[in-house]
């Protein structure tokens, strides 16, 4: 067969890998919500939809240009909708047409947006490393983002700012400048608990949640209620094991508040055991190392740096919502990328993975040009 024409009929560049993993994360999560809220399923496919058209349109377009002529605009834009979400009587998001819209999902996508282009084309324009201004504005962004999100939902910021700080290990900050990082939030973080502790922050944002589901976690002292969810998010795992309940027999699930969204692990869980359990974790690190592998074979620190953090970012996600179910870590209100129900989360999701396929897509198309090389780390200039 002619090359020419063989290349013409290739119509999917992308990481074909990460594709289908995440085609079988939707199939598993159409099982979990046909089997916890029945016939919602048909909304929650209509949200698959939305979630594969912002992955085709992403996927198609390049990357560079978006990055490149978006990415302020898209920290305005975050902004606008921190403000909004603050403001807003809506837990964690905001009221638009009579819908409750979460927020934080879009706002942690345009950040690493910009922080990859920010640092990244530094480098595409051949400077060494970031001087101190740079690093300083990189780390206002993230502080100031994480800050605010922190008022309503902790675990997000936190997710955030760990793969803020995470892109900026990998796009070689100086050693300095990340131990002044760390050194500012351990600051931060020994304020805030003082001023807990004094019950100056009760009446602050979601503070008081936060707070009164970590005191459960270290004491068990359910009082107030706070390790309901805990509580019976273990007792579904442990039900299961080897021996799951069976797709649609689990019973504990039924109890479990937010059975398709923060606790969708343990709903899967109940009714599938352990080997599906495992199998979900297995996925998701398969995501990470394709998106590793992404990064390191992009030819543009722009996209190393996007690709990573993408992949980060979700992957941190998941084990978050993983850790939680199996009461590892004190309660948040993560989902579970491309399991876990919610419009806005699964659209999201979908526009970042597109974003992290149109770099493997264009990797792909300019490996015969140029012996691709990794700008993911360069070198170790961390020096000083």
């Amino acid at each position: 067969m002619n090359p020419e024409v063989k290349e013409k009929r290739k119509w999917f560049r992308g990481d074909s890998v990460i594709l289908i993993l995440v085609g079988m994360l939707s199939l598993i999560s159409i099982l979990l919500v046909y089997s916890t809220e029945g016939t919602r399923v048909l909304t929650h496919i209509v949200h698959l939809v939305f979630c594969y058209a912002g992955l085709a349109v992403f996927y198609f377009l390049n990357y560079k240009k978006l990055v490149s002529n978006f990415s302020l605009l898209g920290l305005l834009l975050a902004g606008v909708l921190l403000i909004w979400t603050l403001g807003s009587s809506a837990v964690r998001g905001v009221t638009l047409f009579g819908f409750d819209l979460q927020t934080f999902y879009f706002i942690g996508f345009l950040i690493i947006v910009f922080l990859s282009n920010f640092i990244g084309r530094r480098y595409d324009a051949g400077q060494q490393e970031l001087d101190k201004k740079e690093m300083g504005y990189a780390t206002l962004v993230l502080l100031g983002f994480c800050g605010g999100i922190a008022l309503l939902n902790m675990s997000t910021a936190i997710i955030l700012f760990l793969t803020g700080f995470a892109m900026f290990f990998v796009g070689n900050f100086k050693w300095k400048g990340l131990f002044a990082l760390g050194g500012l939030v351990t600051v931060f973080v020994l304020v805030v608990t003082l001023l807990v502790a004094s019950g100056k922050l009760d009446n602050v944002g979601r503070i008081s949640t936060f707070v009164n589901r970590w005191e459960y976690y270290f004491t068990k002292n359910n009082q107030e209620g706070y390790g309901d969810q805990m509580i019976l998010s273990r007792a579904a795992i442990a039900r299961s094991g080897l021996h799951p309940a069976g797709p649609g027999r689990g019973i504990i699930k039924y109890r479990l508040p937010e059975n398709s969204t923060d606790y969708a692990y343990a709903s899967l869980f109940e009714e599938t055991g352990l080997v599906v359990g495992l199998f979900i974790i297995f996925i998701y690190l398969t995501i990470f190392y394709r998106a590793w592998h992404i990064a390191r074979n992009s030819r543009s620190a722009m996209g190393s740096l996007l690709a990573f953090g993408i992949g980060f970012w979700m992957t941190c996600q998941a084990f978050v919502h993983i850790g939680v179910n199996c009461e590892l870590l004190p309660a948040t209100g993560q989902t579970l990328p491309f399991i876990s129900t919610g419009g806005a989360s699964l659209f999201v999701s979908g526009c970042a993975l597109g974003m992290l396929l149109s770099v493997s897509r264009i990797n792909e198309e300019e490996k015969n040009k140029v012996d691709p090389h990794s700008m993911f780390i360069r070198g170790d200039s961390r020096e000083g």
